[in-house]
């Protein structure tokens, strides 16, 4: 399960997402090819294959980034795939494009201490369809 977090250059003051006017047009972050150069900068292996969606891929991180298809950038979307390892990777990233990360499920800004959604719990169903059989794997 990715977590999404929502990056752009807000409006002064603005500490949630919801706190954000509903006509509010994010300014521009530059264009794709200059916004692909500063994520360069602290990715250095990014992988920028397809233009409006990046991979950042190693053994300390694992982020992918969707950045329009539009010649210029007004906002970023990071799906991290591990967690709350990457935080520092995407902080660094909005630091350098001056925008402000929001964590989609909460609508909080994104922190340190930001952590992702919990799953919710596995239904009787779920449980019951997910459940090894205890011959697979002999007995306790």
């Amino acid at each position: 399960m990715s977590w999404a977090i929502y990056a752009l250059r807000g409006p002064g003051g603005v500490r949630r997402l919801d706190e954000l006017p509903e006509d509010y047009a994010p300014p521009s972050l530059g264009t794709a090819d200059e916004v692909v150069e500063i994520v360069r900068e602290v990715a250095p292996g990014i992988d920028a294959t397809k233009r409006s969606w990046l991979v950042l891929q190693s053994d300390e991180h694992d982020v992918e980034l969707t950045i329009g298809k539009g010649i210029d950038v007004r906002d970023i979307t990071f799906y991290l795939n591990d967690g709350a390892r990457s935080i520092p990777l995407v902080m660094e990233i909005s630091r350098r494009l001056g925008v402000t990360a929001y964590d989609t499920e909460s609508g909080d800004f994104l922190t340190e201490e930001s952590r992702p959604p919990v799953p919710p719990p596995l239904t009787e169903e779920e449980i019951k369809a997910n459940k090894p059989k205890w011959w697979k794997f002999g007995r306790a």
